[in-house]
Formats: structure tokens, sequence, C-alpha cells
């Protein structure tokens, strides 16, 4: 797999998948902070701006917050320290998606996510931008 990049703007609820073959977009869930602002506290519902990389690929298709499969089939964790818990995984809410709606991760519709994760792997850069 040749090397691929993703960096996400939050303010254009945009993903980009670039790779050598071109530049794939989609539209993403942020962090429910109204200020969208970089992430300052544990719990303060924004998403962290920086450079991270993935560091897992996990199957997330029977976790479960506040009672409900929520995740969608993959999380794919960021190493963005101090931040724990950070990624991105799908949602089961899909109309969230082009809105400031998640607890800190970028929301993604199971479908595109599927497609992403099939053209990323561990060690994956991921710069996400105000």
């Amino acid at each position: 797999m040749s090397a691929s990049r993703i960096i996400v703007r939050k303010s254009e609820f945009a993903l980009e998948l670039v790779t050598d073959a071109g530049t794939e977009r989609f539209t993403i869930g942020i962090g429910s902070n109204p200020d969208a602002g970089d992430k300052l506290a544990v719990g303060d519902c924004r998403t962290p701006e920086g450079t991270f990389r993935i560091v897992s690929i996990e199957d997330s298709g029977d976790w479960e917050h506040a009672g409900r499969l929520s995740y969608g089939p993959l999380f794919l964790r960021l190493d963005c320290p101090p931040w724990e818990g950070i990624g991105i995984h799908g949602t089961d809410e899909p109309d969230s998606i082009g809105t400031k709606s998640s607890r800190g991760c970028i929301r993604m519709r199971n479908e595109e996510l599927t497609r992403l994760a099939a053209a990323v792997e561990v060690g994956t850069e991921v710069v996400i931008v105000a």
C-alpha cells in the first residue's frame, strides 16, 4: 500500500484522504462544543487539532454508548496525547454527519468509513486543522 494521508478540516466538516491516485473528500461530524475549537480538557466535546497517527484499526461493531451501538463498524484510534479515546469512527446517527455532534471524535457514514479504512493503515498521518 502506498503512503496515504488524512486531512480533517473541522470548519468545513470535511475529511480528505490523500493518496497517489488523488484526493477523496468525505463529509464528517466533529466535536459538539459550539466553539469548535481545539481540545482543552477531558469532556469538553472538542476535536483536537494537530498532527497525529493512526495507532490501531479496531472492530467497534459491538461497542455501546448510552446503551446503543454507536460507533459503526470500525474505530481508527489516533495517538493524540494527552487525549485518549479519540478516533475516526462510524455512527448510528447518519443525520449527525455535517454537524457538531460527537464528544470529540470524527464521525463518518459507516460505508464511507469502511472505504477509508481500506485505504489506510496503522501509522497513517492524520492532520486535523480548524
